[in-house]
């Protein structure tokens, strides 16, 4: 079977594939996305023809999944694509699962959506997609899309007169909790992860290696990374992103949040400082995906409204492996879009 592993010694032809049919990130973003020239196991194959065509290609992005007593090799299937017709697609898929452990991806494309059933992947529907507006003009245009025809000027300046209702105040810490901005997380963040993953698994990785090369090697940067600190001590941490969006709104992401899992208090500071922050950014609305139960009050009382669901596709989860139902998700785990 002509399939191969992706390295940096990979032919041209590959990385032309990945940025016709794919998206044309150029190749510095696939070295970063895959890890190439790096210690990391392989995460990414291809098929080549003797010929040298690429008919297609399957990437992951690796994680391990924290349950309280074990660690189980995880792994986001990212990129799936192959040429119309080539009858390689389930041959790839199958490589990546032999690899991966346990494999993962969201709703995907209509058609992948129809073909991982009939493999017997399954499917988890907890993870929902929350929604805060932060501006009137958002909110305009909003209730503008929604009014009949002839009163969407009367909608607009009724929304814009609810401006003062969108405000943010700046959440009131308490004597030592402060978010303190940082380029990279420490090695030493690694002793609070390890606190922390007891408290929040089943979870994936939250290091500090996984999250620099998620967040602070990216190359399109973006990512904002804060340590939380409390009582002295860096307890925990916070992580968002302002971007635009495909209707021109700024959209801003709440994309990880990881603090002492007892303190309902602090979770409801770390939510009201992410939307602060955001606003004073220049955020048209603030944004989340969350699937832990006590984390939706906390959203709800600061004025989010849940969108829908965000599934999400697994593959063979090991029997001594938590109910994919029950394991912590945020954007960290699974938002794409910038990868």
């Amino acid at each position: 079977m002509p399939i191969r592993t992706l390295d940096a010694n990979a032919p041209d032809a590959v990385f032309s594939f990945l940025d016709q049919v794919i998206s044309s990130r150029g190749r510095e973003h696939w070295r970063w996305k895959y890890r190439l020239g790096t210690a990391a196991p392989p995460s990414a194959f291809y098929w080549e023809e003797p010929d040298g065509r690429i008919l297609g290609f399957i990437g992951m992005m690796r994680t391990n999944l924290h349950s309280r007593s074990q660690c189980h090799p995880a792994a986001w299937f990212v990129d799936w694509h192959v040429h119309a017709g080539a009858g390689v697609g389930l041959g790839l898929l199958r490589k990546a699962e032999a690899a991966a452990g346990i494999l993962l991806t969201l709703q995907g494309s209509p058609d992948t959506r129809k073909i991982l059933p009939r493999l017997g992947w399954k499917q988890s529907l907890t993870p929902t997609t929350w929604v805060r507006p932060l501006t009137a003009r958002l909110l305009a245009e909003w209730a503008a899309r929604r009014a009949a025809a002839p009163l969407r000027g009367v909608a607009r300046v009724a929304a814009r007169a609810a401006k003062p209702l969108l405000r943010c105040r700046e959440p009131v810490a308490s004597s030592g909790t402060a978010l303190v901005d940082v380029d990279r997380f420490p090695v030493e963040y690694d002793e609070v992860w390890r606190a922390r993953a007891t408290e929040f698994a089943p979870a994936m990785s939250r290091d500090s290696s996984y999250i620099n090369y998620l967040c602070a090697d990216y190359p399109g940067a973006g990512y904002r990374l804060q340590l939380l600190r409390d009582g002295g001590s860096t307890v925990g941490h916070l992580i968002s992103r302002l971007d635009v969006d495909r209707r021109g709104f700024r959209r801003g992401r709440i994309v990880d949040a990881v603090w002492p899992r007892s303190s309902a208090a602090l979770a409801g500071w770390l939510i009201q400082s992410a939307c602060w922050q955001l606003q004073r950014g220049g955020a048209d609305y603030a944004q989340l995906v969350l699937s832990a139960p006590d984390l939706r009050e906390v959203v709800r009382r600061n004025r989010f409204r849940c969108r829908g669901t965000v599934p999400i596709w697994y593959h063979c989860v090991p029997p001594e492996a938590p109910d994919p139902d029950s394991w912590y998700i945020t954007f960290l785990d699974c938002d794409r879009a910038y990868r």
